[in-house]
């Protein structure tokens, strides 16, 4: 099989997926830069001159977006048969809606991969629904990170036989199985300081922690454009001192960080814009590391943890409940060993990445 890889941007800290998805297929090319990838494998692009120029393509995109896209269509189109391309992933459904065409006419399959916002996120949604329903017509096929998203693609018009669940994975191997129940009393999160990730919700309710629980410290992992007020309210609750702001890390790095904790947190739900998440790789790596979690009944995170095994979970913006959770595994070290454990046979079972790779090869080569 030869495979074209296409995706958006090279490489987002909180986009590891993607790189763990090129280093297992081993693509025989790969496009990005944004959602009309220009630049291959070796940063070099595959359009003529001059329109290998991003001023040209840009204020050509803008001015005569229809022009531009019959322009790119035809170049991609001869770029994928000179590689002799059989199929096609594209990351994020926007991505799929403009290669479809291009794929079309150099007759390659094309499988879409979604993962979050692109099927939730109102603005993406009203730009790009039209030419998702289009796309879905020709499609090889489609991916869903979540079950919710599954239904939710359907519900657009997908075909039920050709979207699958494929959850994201992790790498086991990357993440050594820790003992939770022997650690101080740290929760650790990691993800972007965002809206669908609710930081504000996580340290709320670890305020509420410290009101019964004086000997807990959190870490918090990450950048995003709510850090400079999620500092603010730690500040506001007096909290701040018993936070641990560290900003973005190395995947390395994190690993390191969980093997410190006792409870894993993330507080997602969905946005006032309609984003939400598909599956958090960084519930599965945290759960890989044999961390409990606690988190949110939301999208694919109901699937991830198992409710009273793996850890808890609460309704959305219900840090209250959240935070007795966290009092309940800083009070009993041996549940959250249990649970951590548990977490740890679960993601073995069912995320762990050779398995979900394979799942992912058979899509492709269908």
């Amino acid at each position: 099989m030869n495979l074209c890889f296409a995706y958006p941007n090279k490489f987002r800290f909180s986009e590891t997926f993607i790189r763990d998805q090129i280093e297992q297929l081993q693509p025989t090319i790969t496009i990005y830069e944004g959602w009309y990838p220009s630049l291959n494998q070796v940063d070099k692009s595959f359009l003529p001159f001059p329109f290998n120029y991003l001023l040209i393509r840009g204020g050509l995109r803008r001015l005569f977006p229809k022009v531009y896209h019959k322009i790119y269509t035809f170049f991609l189109s001869n770029y994928l048969i000179e590689n002799n391309i059989d199929v096609v992933l594209a990351q994020y459904g926007p991505m799929g809606a403009i290669l479809v065409d291009a794929c079309n006419k150099a007759n390659v399959g094309l499988v879409v991969h979604f993962h979050g916002f692109d099927a939730n996120e109102k603005v993406t949604l009203s730009k790009f629904l039209p030419l998702y329903k289009k796309m879905f017509k020709s499609v090889k096929g489609i991916i869903a990170v979540s079950k919710d998203m599954r239904e939710k693609l359907i519900g657009f018009g997908a075909n039920p036989d050709t979207t699958i669940f494929n959850s994201c994975f992790v790498d086991t191997n990357k993440f050594t199985l820790g003992k939770p129940e022997e650690n101080d009393n740290v929760f650790i999160t990691v993800g972007r300081f965002t809206e669908k990730k609710s930081p504000f919700s996580t340290i709320r309710a670890f305020k509420k922690v410290t009101e019964s629980i004086s000997d807990v410290k959190m870490i918090m992992i990450g950048e995003g454009e709510l850090l400079s007020e999620a500092k603010t309210l730690a500040k506001e609750l007096e909290v701040d001192s018993l936070i641990d702001f560290r900003g973005a890390k190395l995947p390395h790095e994190i690993a390191e960080s969980l093997k410190s904790a006792r409870v894993f947190l993330q507080h997602s739900m969905i946005a006032s814009n309609g984003d939400s998440e598909g599956t958090p790789v960084s519930v599965l790596e945290a759960s890989a590391t044999g961390l409990p979690i606690v988190s949110t009944r939301h999208a694919g995170i109901k699937d991830a943890v198992v409710h009273g095994e793996t850890g808890f979970l609460v309704e959305e913006g219900d840090w209250a409940s959240m935070a007795e959770y966290m009092i309940k595994l800083i009070e009993d070290p041996a549940l959250a060993g249990r649970m951590g454990r548990a977490a740890r046979k679960h993601i073995e079972e069912n995320y762990e990445m050779s398995k979900r790779v394979q799942t992912l090869r058979e899509i492709l080569e269908k």
